[in-house]
């Protein structure tokens, strides 16, 4: 489908109109009215990686939504600006597509390269989704209370790695921190809650940092090898492309236990970085490969790839896709696409099922925080699934916000 580029408009203001109409975050439409909506999104910069798969998928159900009959019978239209993976970008894509007159705002997949785009959209009473950031903070305790994100908080990958690495019986752990952005530092905390309750912090035999753009981390292999007893595995807490030269430095350095790490780390588009690479192990939204247990999933992947022509390169892809699905159904819930009534139809979800999993909204919480994972190994220079893990621990949201 030919993107269809936003006309400006105001909104209306009129009293009679306003009559019909919630005070709140609100604006009259003519019936058959294109539902609007604006993606604030990296097209360019490092955060496009992460970005593009999830806009995609985006796309795919906007189209599919329209092609039933549209969102209560209204065609859905969409507009990109690119923040270029900038904070300033950010804040100009969102007011630019707040101006235009949307219905609502998908923003970028970081809090750090979101937030400015969507407090654009809090302004302006309009609802904001962020498809992947994993800041609770993208939320009603940072952002606002029209701010929500389509995965779990950065903690429970730390959570649910950490409890499942128990599971497998490692009894000591390594932490190894990438401090570049607040998310890698989010996951390492949520590790140590995880490993903590799970194994004892005193079993957590060491920890280091590094930063995404060193071109070596060869003082922190060094204090590894020099520990006087060695951990039964790493847990990296890392995003590409500075993740992926620090699992071929880990390997390439002799350390062959197995590697645990987070979400971002997902999916074969990094692995030629590591030829060969086995033992890493990751809490994945999907399997892009064909092995997922959900058939929903690997429906979607088939989708995507008709749509497209070639299949998602990150799994961050679903997230995209469930975003628009859970929007709308609030939308259809709600029976409009005002801001208050859809409102509070997200925050009525609890356990709503939607293909990336069930999702949970309150007023207090627009994050997930215990949404399974598909755990996955790499095995003969692939990604492969192992389990859908469901961590017994639930994090509060004031852990979430005060563990760093």
């Amino acid at each position: 489908m030919t993107q269809i580029i936003l006309k400006r408009r105001a909104l209306l203001l009129s009293t009679s109109l306003l009559a019909g109409t919630l005070a709140f975050g609100t604006h009259a439409v003519a019936a058959g009215e294109p539902v609007k909506i604006g993606f604030a999104i990296a097209e360019s910069g490092w955060m496009a990686n992460y970005d593009s798969a999830p806009f995609r998928a985006a796309v795919l159900k906007i189209e599919e939504i329209n092609k039933a009959g549209g969102l209560l019978g209204r065609q859905i239209e969409y507009e990109v600006r690119d923040t270029k993976t900038e904070r300033e970008g950010s804040a100009t894509a969102g007011q630019e597509l707040v101006a235009s007159g949307i219905d609502f705002l998908v923003v970028s997949g970081d809090y750090d390269f979101g937030a400015p785009a969507a407090l654009a959209a809090a302004s302006a009473d309009i609802i904001s989704f962020s498809s992947i950031a994993g800041d609770a903070k993208m939320g009603a305790q940072g952002v606002g209370p029209l701010a929500f994100t389509g995965i779990g908080a950065a903690q429970t990958e730390g959570i649910a790695m950490a409890q499942w690495a128990a599971g497998q019986n490692y009894k000591t752990a390594y932490l190894l921190t990438d401090t570049l952005i607040q998310y890698t530092k989010s996951v390492s905390a949520g590790f140590r809650l995880g490993w903590s309750e799970a194994a004892g912090a005193e079993t957590l035999v060491g920890e280091d940092t590094f930063v995404n753009s060193d071109a070596s981390i060869a003082s922190q292999i060094t204090r590894i090898k020099q520990l006087p007893v060695q951990p039964d595995f790493i847990f990296l807490s890392s995003v590409t492309p500075g993740g992926a030269s620090a699992v071929r430095q880990l390997r390439a350095a002799g350390i062959q236990q197995p590697i645990l790490s987070n979400t971002a780390m997902s999916d074969n588009y990094w692995l030629d970085a590591a030829p060969g690479l086995s033992g890493f192990y990751v809490p994945a939204l999907m399997s892009l490969y064909g092995d997922d247990p959900r058939p929903e999933l690997n429906a979607f992947v088939e989708a995507f790839k008709a749509r497209w022509n070639e299949p998602p390169v990150t799994s961050y892809a679903i997230a995209g896709y469930s975003m628009i699905e859970q929007w709308a159904r609030a939308v259809e819930k709600a029976g409009t696409t005002e801001t208050r009534p859809v409102l509070d139809a997200l925050n009525a979800f609890r356990d709503e099922p939607f293909t990336i999993g069930p999702t949970t909204f309150t007023p207090d919480v627009h994050i997930q925080l215990n949404r399974p994972f598909l755990i996955m190994e790499t095995r003969d220079g692939s990604f492969r699934s192992v389990e859908v893990y469901r961590s017994a621990i639930v994090p509060t949201i004031e852990q979430l916000l005060t563990a760093n």
